[in-house]
Parts: C-alpha cells; structure tokens; sequence
C-alpha cells in the first residue's frame, strides 16, 4: 500500500515511526513545506532523510486563514496514493478546495484524518466545553474568549463534521477520541486509536550502555526531571514554585530542566529570586538517546506540570514515575493514578510538591511504580506496538468499500 502523508515538518519521534512503516512493507510519501513551518511549535527539531520519500512543496495561508498545500491535488494525481494521511489544519482542505476532492475521487484515494483530538470539543457543546476547558496558546494568552472566537469555533465545528464524512477513518493519539468523535458522526469502528510514541526502540538499546557509563550528574536520591521545549504553557515555573515545600522536606532535593526555549532565561531569574538556584539544573537541549537516558537514569522522578506527552513516554521508557495533571489527553492511557504515577490539580503548586513528596518519602513506592511505566511502554505502547496500529488501521480502510 502506498500512504501520502502532509506535514508541518518532520519531528525526530515521527521519522522514526515512518522509517518503521517502511520496515513493514508501507511506501511513505511525506509532503512538507519548502521553507519553514507554520503548524509546529518553535523549537521542535527536525529531521530530514529517512528511508520514506519526501516531497517539498508551497505551503500558504489560503483564504480561510489556514495553512495548507495548493498544490495537493497535484501531488495526488503523481503520486496516486491509497491513502491520504492529514491532520490539522491541511484536513480543513476537504472542505474549501474542491479540486483536491476531484483529484482524490479520481485516484480512488481514501482519507485518513490524523489528530489527538486535543482542544476539541464535542459537536454542539462549544459553550459548555470551553467554559469548563478554557483554551490557551503555548504562551498561556487565553483564546476563548468573545464573540469572534464562539463564532469561529461554530464554523470551524461544521467544518470539521463534514471533513470527518469524506474520511475512511481518523488515526488518533488517545482515546479521548472515543468522547469526542462519535458526536461528529464518526462510527466508533472508523476510530483507530494509535497512541503516539517517540523512538523506544533507540532509547531502550542505549539502556545497556548507559548503565555501564559513568554517571554525568552527582548522585541524588531526590532528583526531579523535567524535558521538553521552555515555553510557558509547560508550566516550568509551576513546577519551580513547588520546589521550596519539596525542600523543606529533602533539603538536598534538586530539579534538572532539559530543554530550551524562549521561556528559559525566565525561569533562571525566577529560580534565582526564589534562591533556588543550587537547587535546579537548566541542561539545555538534548536530543542524543544515550544522553536523554543518562539524565532519566540518574533521576528519581518526571514531573510534566503542563502541556505535553511524549516526554512521558521517554521517562516510562526509562523506567520513572511520572507526575502530571492536563497535559494532551495522551497522559490518560499512559500515566495510571497510584500505579505509575500520580495527577495533580491543575495549576496548583502545592498538589505538586505533595505528589511529589510522597513519592520522595518511599522509595520503595517509586521502585513499583517504575516498573509499572516500564511494563506498560513494553507491553503497550511503543514504537513497534504503534507502528502496527497504524499498519491495522490501513488495512481496515482499504477493506472498507468506497
């Protein structure tokens, strides 16, 4: 079977999971912009190459303020996939470009949407939904609010459902889909939930070799890791204010910080006015497996005090607990309360540090809970595991009549 899929970009946790098609007999085709990216969060590295074939192509605001890919119908007809893999927003292109759905039926492509959802709310719930789950951009700038954002959402909802009738099925991360999806007039047997997982495969076979390797950090008992870009709906800073009631408790407890990002020299001021800075470690960005493992090694405890969800998977992987509140829906199939993990109340610093003291003062406790993340990244949710998923959820959409 051959898959075209349109990306913002290529992340290094999705060049893994389409090398891994290739592997399995899939022809990949990725489109991505010519020249930078609209869609993906600043900071996220990229990667080219990879045994997929990958196209480049114009990517433009179109009219209806969206980004999206002119020349898809094109590409269609050369490549004339089986399926058209798109998540959001290049999917809204169902709706306004009405040569790509000719260029689709001509080639007898089918449609596969791909998304969480996340920030999503159920058909005909849009005041309910947003007043119980306000929505906020990466810079914690509060969206939901006013007229225009209601009536952009009201359009942007019928939109949507009409995007989900054209498809063969939708490839989602959670199953929070199985909420959401149905109130779109989605069939629950055309949701196929994917989960998501980055490289497990690379982490786990640096495992061996980083165990062997001199530790890169002082030993600590009390150690708290945080990864993943510095941007403010991460909620580093939360997790900085919750440091001080950890400390009164494990005076030698200390927070390594991997990441970069437009919020880091932020928090270095905001560590250094709290008098914490012997206290925390800004590592800056690491990408190489071994090295990530070596930091996940040598720590006790993840803490994601905000948006997210692979860093999840890379600590489970590593054999951590793992604390977290609202984080991307992914966080509700991999973090289980008082088994792997703990949740705490969202935006509260002192839930925080008390989930956190706890774990401190069992050591035991964290041992279990460990074992737990790293049987459920084993037996559930890995890099294998999801490719097959994926590799299911075409052969189920190709099986469907047109």
């Amino acid at each position: 079977m051959k898959v075209l899929y349109t990306f913002g970009g290529i992340p290094h946790y999705l060049d893994a999971m389409l090398n891994k098609l290739c592997a399995k007999g899939v022809e990949v085709v990725v489109v991505t912009p010519q020249k930078g990216n609209a869609t993906i969060g600043k900071g996220v590295k990229m990667v080219e190459g990879g045994t997929y074939k990958h196209l480049t192509a114009i990517e433009k605001k179109m009219f209806y303020g969206k980004t999206g890919y002119p020349s898809l119908p094109q590409i269609v007809r050369e490549e004339q996939p089986d399926i058209l893999v798109m998540g959001w927003p290049y999917f809204l292109q169902l709706f306004f470009q009405p040569s790509l759905r000719k260029a689709l039926k001509e080639c007898g492509t089918k449609i596969a949407i791909r998304e969480i959802p996340f920030q999503t709310p159920p058909y005909g719930e849009i005041k309910a939904y947003f007043r119980a789950h306000p929505m906020y951009d990466e810079n914690m700038r509060l969206q939901s609010t006013g007229i225009g954002f209601y009536l952009k959402q009201w359009f942007t909802m019928c939109i949507r459902r009409y995007c989900y009738a054209q498809a063969s099925g939708t490839l989602n991360y959670s199953t929070a889909a199985y909420d959401i999806l149905p109130s779109y007039g989605v069939k629950r047997e055309d949701i196929h939930v994917t989960f998501n997982a980055t490289d497990t495969e690379a982490l786990l076979k640096e495992r061996t070799a980083v165990l062997a390797r001199q530790p890169i950090l002082p030993p600590c008992t009390h150690r708290i890791l945080h990864i993943g870009r510095l941007v403010k709906w991460k909620r580093v800073d939360l997790l900085i204010d919750a440091l001080p009631r950890v400390i009164s408790q494990f005076t030698d407890a200390e927070l390594v910080v991997v990441g970069d990002g437009p919020e880091l020299e932020n928090l270095k001021q905001q560590a250094e006015c709290l008098g914490l800075s012997n206290h925390i470690r800004f590592a800056g960005s690491v990408y190489k497996p071994e090295e990530l493992g070596a930091y996940m090694n040598e720590s006790t405890v993840y803490v994601l005090a905000g948006m997210g969800g692979l860093s999840i998977n890379d600590a489970m992987s590593y054999g951590m607990p793992v604390i977290c509140s609202v984080c991307d829906s992914t966080e509700r199939d991999l973090v289980l309360e008082g088994r792997n993990g703990f949740f705490f109340r969202e935006g509260d610093a002192d839930s925080l540090s008390q989930k956190i003291t706890t774990l401190f003062s069992s050591p035991a406790l964290c041992k279990e809970m460990g074992k737990e993340s790293q049987r459920i990244i084993n037996e559930k949710i890995n890099i294998e595991s999801v490719s097959l998923r994926y590799l299911d959820a075409f052969k189920q959409m190709l099986a469907k009549r047109p």
